[in-house]
């Protein structure tokens, strides 16, 4: 069988989860001897061409990023669905398995289907239907509960959307990206049951759920260096990783890092690992504890997993749908618990009280109390971690996951 992937970016062009996902199964797809090609962007015409990485037939095409266009782009992008009609002529694949493809296009899928190529498509988040990342019903949600989530909350607002996007709302976009989908998907996949079930309230027809997974084999690392590194000997930390900002719960896990490290009798820090766009915001939330935010920057995958494995808990605390955190598998994997978002799908992964824990984190009571469970007690913070390992290494595998796609893209053939 020959696969050919969609994906807006990919490694080591791109650093987020959903392109790690797609690097994941490119590999997984070629080691079980199938025939398996990328279709990309780059922004950088320095960049564009072919490469083989592991295995795997990466083509790269340059698309702008304009991000005042982007819901247009994502409709149709004129800079790539010309060279995405060549190269499916060209590669003449058995399927198209779609990951993201916001500057791909959603119009790039109208051009497999027309060509009469299957089409899987994989959603990682609620972008299709939602400019950015999904916030309405965070706010309609009682900041000191965790009860369900009314299926109809994660309705979007086209009002509500027009007057925060002002010039870029385009009022035919969700429409159009409707019927892209309706038409053209074979079989749509969320990698999240809360994450399918927004998709549906908005029109989106999603078929099932497929959990990304990990490779426990390659998590673990020595974290001695990093610590040294870092200045951390002697310390326990809380690791934030990835992009930083207000969604992502820069905001309240800054205050609530205060509040913890105040009650706790020992050197504590909190490690930004990604970007620091958001780091002073958050210096200035922690008050007097913002000195003790430390900051490394993006790191190279060796790094993150020794920052991952030296850390006391990984907080990922979004205040938006944040539909299957890959961090939080990558935590587990390297022995370490987390403290997580009760919005998106983690607790589809995190058991409360097991390996982890699972909060509102816009209660920034519960989240300051749920660090310091940890951080006050390096000893529940390992065993905590050591059941997260177990369970990714039993239930949330790369291996599985391939074989569930294999599975999927099988089936869209047949």
């Amino acid at each position: 069988m020959h696969v050919c992937l969609l994906s807006d970016g990919y490694p080591p062009w791109e650093r987020g989860g959903a392109q790690k996902v797609a690097a994941q199964l490119a590999r997984g797809y070629a080691e079980r001897g199938h025939r398996t090609s990328v279709v990309t962007t780059v922004d950088s015409t320095v960049d564009v061409g072919r490469a083989t990485i592991d295995g795997v037939d990466v083509y790269r095409i340059y698309s702008p990023r304009w991000p005042a266009l982007l819901p247009y782009l994502s409709v149709f992008n004129p800079f790539v669905v010309p060279q995405c009609g060549r190269l499916f002529d060209l590669l003449d694949p058995d399927a198209v398995h779609a990951q993201n493809v916001h500057r791909l296009s959603n119009r790039s899928l109208r051009l497999a289907a027309e060509r009469g190529i299957p089409v899987v498509k994989t959603y990682h988040d609620a972008g299709t239907v939602s400019y950015g990342e999904l916030t309405d019903f965070v706010e309609r949600h009682p900041a000191e509960g965790k009860r369900p989530i009314p299926t109809d909350w994660y309705r979007v607002n086209p009002r509500r959307q027009f007057r925060g996007q002002g010039v870029r709302y385009f009022p035919l976009r969700n429409r159009l990206n409707r019927r892209h989908l309706d038409r053209d998907v074979s079989v749509g996949v969320a990698v999240s049951d809360e994450l399918r079930r927004a998709l549906e309230a908005n029109g989106v027809a999603c078929h099932e759920t497929i959990h990304n997974g990990v490779d426990a084999s390659e998590a673990t690392a020595d974290g001695t260096a990093f610590r040294r590194e870092h200045d951390l000997d002697g310390t326990r930390f809380v690791l934030f990783g990835g992009r930083t900002g207000y969604n992502k719960g820069g905001h309240h896990l800054a205050r609530a890092f205060a509040g913890a490290a105040d009650a706790v009798d020992a050197p504590v820090r909190l490690v930004v690992t990604g970007d620091r766009d958001y780091v002073s915001e958050m210096r200035d939330a922690s008050g007097e504890r913002g000195d003790d935010i430390v900051t490394t920057g993006w790191l190279p995958r060796s790094e993150l997993r020794a920052a991952l494995s030296a850390a006391t808990v990984v907080a990922t605390p979004s205040v938006f749908l944040d539909p299957f955190p890959t961090t939080n598998l990558e935590a587990f994997a390297a022995g370490t618990p987390v403290v997580t978002t009760w919005f998106g799908g983690a607790k589809e992964l995190v058991n409360h009280g097991e390996d982890g824990i699972v909060v509102n984190p816009r209660d920034v009571d519960a989240l300051s109390a749920a660090l310091r469970r940890f951080l006050a007690d390096p000893e529940r913070a390992s065993a905590y971690g050591a059941a997260g390992r177990r369970k990714v290494e039993r239930e949330f595998t790369v291996e599985g996951t391939v074989d569930d796609y294999l599975d999927v893209l099988r089936r869209a053939i047949g």
